[in-house]
């Protein structure tokens, strides 16, 4: 039993996958020429006992909790082309100001950000991209990790609301036009 249990632990160990030079060389690729799309497939808001009241309700998707909410099908997306950034993301969690009549629900912002930055981290193999941007109501900032396998993480704090996390994956945009 002792050997089946160590055995185990270091065939477990060696299963992850190091990312080639070809995954990184590609992902360097993708970023610098700035033409790729996120789509979220989870979203990790900030649990409040307010958030979680309602998410717990019954209102979420199947395998989704309060915590963790599934967006598979839902269409949602933060484009990255030339020197414009695009976004149409759900939220779910706190508004502590503004909103009103002719605000949006969602996270959305369509324009040139401002201190756009891409670093590469050598450890580990992937890039930060962070630039804040303003629509007609709210201040975001972005901090988006993207991996070498096009897995993505995009965080996002606004002025108004409590902080968001979305899951998800990048693919190049094969056209670039604004929607």
């Amino acid at each position: 039993l002792l050997y089946v249990l160590v055995f185990g632990s270091f065939l477990s160990c060696s299963t992850s996958k190091r990312p080639t030079d070809s995954d990184i060389n590609r992902l360097r690729t993708l970023v610098e020429a700035k033409s790729f799309e996120f789509t979220a497939d989870w979203a990790s808001p900030m649990v409040t006992t307010s958030v979680s009241s309602v998410l717990n309700s019954g209102l979420l998707p199947p395998g989704s909790n309060a915590s963790r909410i599934n967006l598979v099908g839902n269409a949602n997306y933060l484009k990255v082309f030339a020197d414009s950034v695009s976004a149409n993301l759900p939220y779910f969690g706190e508004r502590r100001f503004g909103g009103g009549y002719g605000s949006s629900t969602g996270i959305e912002f369509d324009g040139i950000p401002k201190d756009y930055t891409q670093i590469y981290n050598s450890d580990k193999n992937n890039y930060t991209i962070s630039f804040s941007i303003k629509n007609k109501t709210e201040q975001y900032i972005i901090t988006m990790d993207v991996y070498p396998n096009n897995s993505a993480s995009v965080s996002v704090n606004t002025n108004n609301r409590l902080f968001i996390r979305y899951d998800g994956k990048i693919e190049e945009i094969k056209s670039i036009a604004k929607e």
